[in-house]
């Protein structure tokens, strides 16, 4: 015999032996996992999530307009906090991980800054099957619900995956139909003897008609071919070409050897045109590989005008043969400043060399000519100096000594996506109201050119900001390896002697530098998480 008693969430069963049973009901956030156990907040914290996977996708189709009407639609609810938008432009959406918008708001769901997410359409949010479930059942662990639009789907309300997971399949289906077509379209083309035109030195297209020879052009591939039968390597017969100053396709003069090889084996310097030398992986990953068998080629003969002989071209393609050699490259490396040392001089990437033992980074464009760039080696020691050296001024003087210095510099670190949080919602704030301002204009049919241009201001900001904050994103790893050390530092009798030491590690460091430009081999600009900028220089021998 039993009697019962329900309070809110909460069902008391007696039993006439002594013994009870609280039946606790589940709450709104689902079944499973943490979620079960949060309570919905009065007012959620609302964001969206925002993709355009083409860089040319029609205005109406724009991110842009994406971002600006779920910023609005968030805003003008009354009941919901906003959380912000997140976005990726020109992403696929089969790669998750080379999505940092995606995987920005995500983390930030983990640590309780979201409580529910809008999207378009499953097809923004991910094409892979997989990847959706998992983000799904990530997010509905920590009680984040997902809300696709276009379905008409809320992850919250479903008692199953079983919706979602047909759905996201017809996702992943569309898009590998649309590979499988254009793959299809492409094939037929070239059974047709239909080649795709591709720009190269010495040809060009006109409206309809394509493969026009351009003289000036033709003659430094004629050169090429001539400067290698005489002997002449790939490396010489470039840095001969810079010297010479001759323009690539691109108008540029950074001649490579990789640039003279690629032009020297190309056979469409004979007329011919070899169709699908390449070919993608799968829909997946868009991964595109060498085709070496795996899919038909299609060799069309005198398609069109030559500019190398037959003659000429197999002997250049004897002799790379008998001086090919099978080099074995080990997977590319990297390292804690790879893609973040800039040139002062002409802007190139520095790239990082080993010589007995020393390290030394050095101007991409430098290497393969001085005319290219003058910039002399920089040796990684010194740059740590100047890194060290600018955190010092940055930091020391500023926020005190000691644990209290410890303190402070966490707290920078974890407020740091917070402030390009800020950042990026102020400029979008500011095209929203560019945008309006441009809408009333054409409405009230005056001249609405100079909002036009501030609206276009305001897009070129973003776009500009975005590399920026991509950075910022990609060196979220940093800061929390330095905020780890920062937490041990500061558990230490003497955090400041720590510190002192931990400083001259350089990836410790790059938890607040996110560029250095230098500006010579001794003067370097450190640009930090927060966008400020120290300049220090560094006196010859300095560093030792």
């Amino acid at each position: 015999m039993q009697n019962s008693l329900t309070q809110n969430n909460f069902n008391f069963k007696d039993y006439s032996d002594g013994h009870t049973v609280t039946v606790i009901s589940k709450l709104q956030y689902g079944e499973a996992g943490t979620s079960a156990l949060k309570v919905q907040p009065e007012r959620p914290k609302v964001a969206s999530y925002c993709r355009v996977s083409s860089l040319s996708d029609p205005q109406e189709e724009s991110l842009e307009n994406q971002m600006i009407h779920y910023t609005n639609y968030i805003r003008s609810n009354p009941h919901w906090q906003f959380a912000g938008i997140y976005s990726d432009r020109g992403k696929t959406g089969t790669q998750i991980e080379k999505r940092t918008g995606f995987n920005k708001m995500v983390r930030d769901a983990i640590e309780g800054k979201i409580d529910t997410i809008l999207c378009k359409s499953i097809s923004r949010f991910a094409r892979n099957v997989t990847d959706t479930l998992n983000t799904i059942r990530t997010l509905s662990n920590v009680g984040v619900n997902v809300v696709f639009e276009k379905e008409q789907l809320d992850t919250s309300s479903m008692q199953s995956e079983f919706i979602l997971t047909m759905l996201s399949a017809v996702a992943q289906e569309e898009s590998r139909s649309t590979s499988s077509n254009i793959t299809w379209a492409n094939s037929k083309r070239f059974e047709q003897g239909e080649g795709i035109f591709c720009r190269i030195l010495g040809y060009k297209k006109e409206k309809n008609r394509a493969w026009i020879v351009v003289e000036e052009e033709a003659k430094i591939v004629r050169e090429a071919f001539q400067l290698y039968l005489e002997g002449l390597g790939f490396r010489q017969i470039a840095q001969s070409f810079i010297g010479k100053g001759y323009k690539k396709a691109n108008g540029k003069k950074e001649w490579t050897a990789i640039a003279i090889r690629d032009m020297l084996s190309n056979e469409r310097y004979t007329g011919d045109v070899l169709c699908q030398k390449t070919y993608t992986k799968d829909h997946l990953s868009h991964e595109s590989v060498k085709n070496n068998g795996e899919r038909s080629q299609f060799l069309i003969k005198n398609n069109h005008e030559p500019i190398i002989d037959r003659k000429t071209f197999e002997a250049v393609q004897k002799r790379m043969a008998n001086n090919k050699q099978n080099l074995k490259r080990g997977k590319k490396k990297s390292y804690p400043l790879s893609g973040r040392l800039v040139c002062g001089e002409c802007g190139y990437n520095l790239h990082r060399y080993v010589c007995r033992e020393v390290v030394t980074w050095r101007c991409g464009h430098q290497t393969i000519s001085n005319q290219l760039c003058k910039m002399k080696g920089i040796k990684e020691e010194r740059i740590l100096k100047a890194m060290v050296k600018a955190f010092d001024q940055r930091y020391e003087s500023a926020i005190g000594q000691g644990r209290r210095q410890i303190i402070n510099l966490i707290k920078e670190l974890q407020s740091a996506v917070s402030i390009r949080a800020a950042q990026q919602n102020q400029l979008r704030l500011t095209l929203e109201r560019a945008l309006l301002a441009e809408n009333n204009a054409i409405f009230k049919s005056e001249d609405p050119k100079e909002f036009t241009e501030k609206r276009k201001e305001v897009e070129n900001q973003i776009v500009i900001k975005e590399s920026w904050w991509q950075l910022v994103d990609a060196d979220d790893i940093y800061r929390k390896k330095a905020l780890s050390r920062l937490a041990e530092i500061k558990e230490k009798t003497s955090p400041a002697k720590e510190l002192q030491v931990t400083k001259n590690n350089i990836e410790f460091l790059r938890g607040w530098v996110v560029r250095i430009k230098a500006v010579s081999p001794f003067l370097f600009t450190i640009s930090w998480i927060n966008g400020d900028e120290t300049t220090v220089e560094i006196e010859e021998g300095e560093e030792t």
